[in-house]
């Protein structure tokens, strides 16, 4: 049976060299992260983050907010769909030091971490977390109405429910981006997108959660749809896009690719 997470959805670097520059909000009854286009910029539309297990308050996606509003330009809203159980900056810290930490340290780390692991588990499984998702997409839909440009992009836990926004019909979403996607059945979620919502991913080729030959299947199963992408990065470590460490050449090379390919998708889709 696969593990609900692989290790390295719960590590990474934390950016402290950018100051983020947006607001919190409450939209749709949802405390959010707010990050509005530069003033002057025409705005696209509106793309909703799905964020990994630490939540809306992680400064490296709220930065990551900040260069798409920016760039693309748009409104970017990152909800908190976790309702208040994300992990804390304190849990990655503890599980990165995990590996070089002697055994007591290591239990010491464990009792420390696994409560915060199993009450995220538990208030964030699909069952639940799903219909929390999915109210705020059909909400904002409803203020944007039928011509209102909304993108998502979803990270680790938030990929799944991304690409299962593809799957919708009527489509809520114009178009989704998802970088190292969990949880996902490969090749039963891949199966089920929509021509109608453009999916990009982005991936490692060799991911710890979606290994080489999973990736090789999804690779096939849209190659050949011309309103889908995949894109591999090469050696790429799982929440590259979000927490790469950028102290490292390559690490920040993939990570600046995964964005670029996201902004360059918004733009394509939301014009």
């Amino acid at each position: 049976m696969q593990a609900p997470f692989c290790r390295d959805c719960f590590t990474g670097t934390l950016r402290g060299d950018i100051t983020p520059v947006g607001t919190e909000q409450t939209v749709h009854n949802v405390p959010s992260y707010v990050s509005l286009p530069p003033e002057g910029a025409r705005s696209l539309g509106t793309v909703v983050i799905i964020t990994d297990a630490f939540g809306w308050k992680l400064r490296n996606t709220r930065v990551l907010a900040d260069a798409y509003a920016r760039r693309v330009p748009c409104t970017v809203v990152v909800p908190d769909f976790h309702k208040g159980t994300s992990l804390t900056e304190k849990f990655l810290i503890l599980a990165d030091a995990l590996p070089t930490a002697n055994i007591f340290t290591k239990i010491w780390t464990y009792v420390r971490v696994v409560p915060e692991l199993v009450r995220f588990l538990l208030y964030n499984r699909y069952a639940v977390a799903a219909p929390r998702v999915n109210a705020f997409f059909h909400s904002l839909r409803q203020e944007l109405g039928p011509s209102g440009k909304i993108g998502v992009a979803g990270f680790c836990w938030g990929g799944l429910y991304t690409i299962r926004l593809t799957h919708m019909s009527p489509p809520l979403v114009n178009c989704a981006f998802t970088a190292h996607p969990s949880l996902i059945s490969v090749p039963a979620d891949i199966n089920k997108v929509k021509d109608e919502t453009p999916l990009s991913i982005a991936n490692g080729d060799d991911d710890q959660y979606l290994r080489r030959a999973k990736m090789e299947t999804v690779v096939k199963m849209l190659r050949d749809r011309e309103r889908h992408e995949v894109v591999v990065y090469e050696g790429a470590k799982h929440g590259f896009a979000v927490r790469g460490d950028i102290g490292d050449p390559k690490q920040k090379e993939r990570g600046q690719g995964s964005e670029d390919q996201a902004v360059g998708w918004f733009r394509r889709w939301m014009a």
